[in-house]
């Protein structure tokens, strides 16, 4: 296993560090809105694409390389140094460019980036084949996904150019949806529904109604696309009911199959299925908020911060969820495939490290989701209270609390196992 800069490993914490910085400023751009007093456009952009290059982009591209290194079981592999750096550029300039509005600096990391996505993609669905049931409607449907990531980027760079001013808010939904819907939210849920039979070493409970999902998902994600760009809210309404009834029977299956496996319990997996009923229940809230802009003017007035608390209880919720279970998952056997060169004795090492992963794994499950779900609290406060409302100040101050305390201890978690070594010696990887 190789280590250093271009190692599985250096992608995954690299993205988890970005992650945590650019999630310190998301909390501090929310806390700025409710004391009346925002951050400047500039770093809420910084915020977005160094959350979303920098960090999750970085942290699927990590995984995809764990995964094909773990399955190959060779000793010394290649490492991905030029890929790691370009990516790392990539999102530094993205996040500079973006702040600063330079389109010449954004420009030069979108073209890095798109020269990046060829690697990028061969390698996670190299990585995604590694999993026993592997099928042919999986490579159209991740190829679905990756397809998203390609738009983002090529709409990014109209965005980038201002070439087509007109039609600015159109190509300006396409980027959005094309990054957050067909690639990450996709491309989540289909690798969840994937690996988490893996977990339960048990296969899915019905097969048959994990390929409707993977059928009714990109069916969905393209009509909510189409009913965006349209500025249509009956598609939209459609649409959104389709993926409700998708992601319910997403739900269903894996809770059935991980009830016939004897309901196994892990940080990753708790984590893991956690973020699926918050996908599902955001989606509801989305279909709410489409009802109640039929109405003229709306039943329940809707802002910013409405906004804001709704996508980010979304992405905290759901997308932080996956990585800090993904995580939870593949470090303990990264870290024994690294340090231990016998295969025999990785067992021990590796169960020393899912035990330093898996403790408090109930506050850690409970702190992210009690602190996304303060933030829509917050902002249904906002109805009957004015923002300079102590309530409002109250809780949006234990949301972030809660927030900033789950970071805190996976932060810690992960420092303590790539800092937990081996307990027998001459075990250590030459």
């Amino acid at each position: 296993m190789n280590r250093g800069f271009g190692s599985s490993l250096s992608f995954l914490l690299a993205g988890w560090g970005w992650l945590l910085l650019t999630s310190l400023l998301g909390l501090a751009a929310l806390l700025g809105i409710v004391r009346g007093a925002p951050l400047p456009s500039g770093l809420r952009l910084l915020h977005v694409h160094g959350a979303l290059i920098g960090g999750l982009l970085q942290f699927v591209t990590g995984l995809a390389i764990a995964a094909q290194e773990l399955a190959t079981h060779e000793g010394k592999r290649p490492g991905h140094r030029v890929l790691f750096l370009s990516m790392n550029l990539a999102a530094l300039g993205f996040a500079l460019g973006t702040w600063r509005r330079d389109a010449t600096l954004t420009l030069g990391a979108g073209l890095l980036l798109a020269a990046l996505v060829i690697p990028m993609a061969r390698r996670m669905l190299v990585g995604l084949r590694t999993g026993s049931n592997w099928t042919p409607l999986l490579q159209v449907y991740f190829g679905i996904s990756l397809a998203g990531l390609f738009g983002s980027l090529l709409l990014g760079g109209l965005l980038a150019g201002a070439w087509y001013p007109t039609w600015h808010g159109v190509i300006r939904l396409g980027h959005l949806h094309a990054a957050l819907l067909l690639f990450l939210t996709l491309g989540t849920v289909g690798a969840i529904q994937l690996a988490l039979p893996l977990m339960f070493h048990r296969p899915l409970r019905s097969a048959g109604l994990g390929q409707l999902v993977l059928l009714l998902l990109p069916a969905s994600a393209a009509g909510l696309i189409t009913g965006f760009v349209l500025s249509s809210v009956p598609i939209q309404l459609a649409a959104g009911s389709v993926l409700v009834v998708a992601l319910a029977l997403c739900c269903v299956n894996l809770f059935r199959t991980w009830a016939q496996a004897g309901q196994p319990g892990s940080a990753a997996t708790d984590h893991l299925l956690t973020a699926v009923i918050f996908l599902l229940i955001m989606a509801c809230i989305g279909l709410a908020v489409g009802i109640n802009v039929l109405s003229t003017p709306p039943a329940m007035p809707y802002g910013t911060l409405h906004l804001m608390a709704y996508t980010h209880t979304a992405w905290l919720g759901f997308l932080l969820q996956s990585v800090v279970g993904s995580l939870s998952f593949v470090l303990p056997s990264l870290l024994a495939a690294d340090r231990v060169a016998n295969h025999k004795k990785r067992g021990p090492y590796r169960e020393q490290l899912e035990q330093v992963l898996n403790r408090w794994r109930a506050a850690q499950v409970a702190t992210v989701s009690f602190g996304s779900l303060g933030l829509v609290l917050v902002a249904s406060l906002t109805w009957n209270l004015p923002l300079s409302s102590d309530w409002i100040h109250l809780g949006t101050w234990i949301s972030l609390g809660l927030l900033l305390l789950h970071l805190t201890m996976v932060t810690v978690k992960i420092a303590q196992a790539t800092g937990t070594r081996p307990l027998h010696e001459g075990t250590t990887a030459k």
